[in-house]
C-alpha cells in the first residue's frame, strides 16, 4: 500500500508544532510532539530521555530569553509499512536577550533529525485524511554555527 500523502503534512505539522511550543513557551504543547519515552540528544543537555525531561531542560534553557525559531530544508522519508518516518529538518532559531542582554541574540543554525512513530488512535491535532497522529519518538538536535552573544542564554 502505497504512503498516505497526508502524513508528509501531518509530519510537518508535528515539527512545526515542537517551534510554536518552544517560541510560545508552552511546554506542555511538547506531549503533542514527543512520545512519552522520547529519546533525544541536545548540543546543551546531551543525551535526554521522556518528554517531561526534555520539556525541563528546554525550559531551563530558554525561560530567560524570548525566542524566534524558523524551519527551512527539510527531508521526510516514510517507511513501507506507514508506521515510522525519518525527517532531516534545518532550522534557525533566533534568541533574543532580556534585561542586561537586551538588543542583544544569539541565532542558531542547525538540523533536527528525528523519527516519528504514527499512533492511528491519537487525536492529538489530527489532521484530517492522515493515518494518525506522528510523534518524534527520537530526535537528535546538531548545530551547524552559532552566531552572537551567547550570554544572552543566561538571562538576567
Amino acid at each position: 500500500m502505497p504512503p498516505n500523502p497526508l502524513d508528509y503534512f501531518a509530519i510537518q505539522n508535528t515539527i512545526s508544532r515542537y517551534c510554536f511550543a518552544l517560541d510560545t513557551q508552552d511546554w506542555e504543547l511538547l506531549k503533542q510532539v514527543f512520545t512519552e519515552d522520547v529519546d533525544s540528544v541536545y548540543p546543551f543537555g546531551g543525551s535526554i530521555k521522556g518528554v517531561q525531561n526534555v520539556a525541563a531542560a528546554i525550559k531551563k534553557r530558554l525561560t530567560p530569553i524570548t525566542s524566534q525559531h524558523a524551519l527551512t530544508t527539510q527531508h521526510i522519508e516514510l517507511a513501507a509499512d506507514g508506521k515510522s518516518a525519518k525527517a532531516t529538518t534545518y532550522f534557525t532559531g533566533v534568541h533574543f536577550g532580556k534585561g542586561k542582554w537586551e538588543a542583544q541574540e544569539v541565532t542558531a543554525w542547525g538540523k533536527y533529525v528525528d523519527t516519528l512513530t504514527l499512533f492511528p488512535d491519537g487525536k492529538e491535532n489530527l489532521l484530517p485524511g492522515s493515518s494518525g497522529q506522528w510523534l518524534i519518538s527520537k530526535r537528535e538536535v546538531g548545530f551547524m554555527k552559532r552566531l552572537g552573544e551567547e550570554g544572552v542564554m543566561d538571562g538576567e
